[in-house]
């Protein structure tokens, strides 16, 4: 297994075992507030900050399956050189989104740094810094799609980039099933 597998599963075991932490303090607090009349304080802090980076990172790990949602049944109506055309204009924009997000976030990082989260004592920026990295990890493969797609190398059944809602592929299998009259 090369490095880039290596570190992109350790990623998903990482937003997994996170995702179990959190779901772990959640219940923990509900069963201690209700049978108890009491909680662990931290955990509401926590688990906000772990589900901050866990959709953060969910997206980047979405992003690097080309899993977002497209419209892609519009985009398929167009022929080679139209989806060429759809797909640099959607690298460009999301590109240009993650520069927007990058900013935005490295400001508020900077900004926030000396701002302690009033239980755990920790830098509020840790919330802008998911996003930051998230932009940034987003934005290379932005980058990296736009050198295939303009030095020709990303091959034309790639042109169609993007997930189809779970309802628009639901309602083309129940036209296909209907017979034509």
């Amino acid at each position: 297994m090369n490095l880039s597998k290596t570190l992109l599963r350790l990623l998903e075991n990482l937003l997994i075992m996170a995702f179990v932490v959190m779901i772990a303090m959640v219940f923990g607090n509900v069963v201690l507030r209700y049978l108890f009349n009491s909680g662990i304080t931290m955990s509401d802090e926590a688990s906000r900050m772990i589900f901050v980076w866990l959709t953060f990172g969910g997206a980047f790990l979405v992003a690097l399956e080309g899993g977002h949602l497209g419209m892609t049944t519009i985009v398929q109506m167009l022929g080679l050189r139209g989806r060429w055309v759809a797909r640099l204009i959607a690298e460009g924009l999301s590109l240009f989104c993650m520069v927007l997000l990058v900013r935005g976030c490295w400001l508020q990082s900077s900004i926030n740094m000396n701002n302690l989260s009033p239980v755990l004592g920790v830098p509020t920026a840790i919330f802008y810094i998911a996003g930051l990295a998230c932009g940034l990890g987003i934005g290379l493969i932005n980058i990296v799609t736009l050198g295939r797609l303009l030095s020709g190398t990303l091959p034309p059944d790639q042109l169609i980039s993007g997930a189809e809602s779970e309802e628009m592929a639901a309602f083309e299998a129940h036209q296909q099933e209907r017979p034509r009259s």
